[in-house]
């Protein structure tokens, strides 16, 4: 059974993942060819389908978290195996698209990979509640996981809208931007031949 002190976190939780997912797909419905559209970029429907993913996760969850007889027994564990291979798709995915395999900064494997861990606690929590149902601690444990679940899907909503070029992490890690702040520390805008 779910813990009384965990009630409002999935009611809130249920709220807030319902939300998101109806804003994403307004950003989608507002460039449907260019987001998820036969033509569109691989990166740009990988990125919404993993938002997706972690919006639905964490929804389908809270929700269930609510029902007072709930035991989050089996859910977080079909949930999490869904996660990871639609994860393991979006990466072979990728990788099969990008020109430049080196490259691999330019379609976020910081979150690719922060996505696969996230699922694969997930899976392990939740089979952590089937082993053992009365031990709520791992409950708390799967709180915790949504949590990460929810950075996870605004990370890639985020970077659906356009963020990627401006995002923190591609600043301080992509190769490109730091050429770029080395030519804005010289003061050099012209282009290089």
């Amino acid at each position: 059974m779910v813990p009384e002190g965990l009630r409002e976190f999935f009611a809130v939780s249920t709220g807030a993942s319902a939300t998101l997912l109806g804003l994403l797909f307004v950003a989608i419905a507002v460039e449907p060819k260019s987001i998820v559209g036969e033509q569109s970029p691989v990166e740009s429907r990988s990125r919404a389908s993993s938002a997706y993913t972690a919006l639905l996760n964490i929804f389908f969850i809270s929700l269930l978290g609510t029902i007072p007889t709930s035991d989050l027994r089996y859910l977080p564990l079909i949930l999490a195996v869904v996660g990871l291979a639609t994860a393991l798709g979006i990466g072979v995915n990728l990788w099969r698209a990008s020109p430049c395999r080196r490259s691999v900064l330019s379609w976020g494997v910081g979150l690719w990979f922060g996505s696969m861990v996230v699922y694969a606690l997930e899976l392990w929590f939740g089979w952590q509640i089937v082993r053992d149902p009365g031990n709520t601690a791992h409950i708390y444990a799967l709180v915790y996981v949504l949590v990460a679940l929810y950075a996870v899907a605004l990370g890639r909503a985020w970077e659906l809208l356009g963020a990627r070029k401006r995002g923190l992490l591609r600043a301080l890690f992509s190769p490109r931007s730091v050429d770029e702040r080395r030519k804005e520390d010289r003061g050099d805008n012209a282009p290089e031949y």
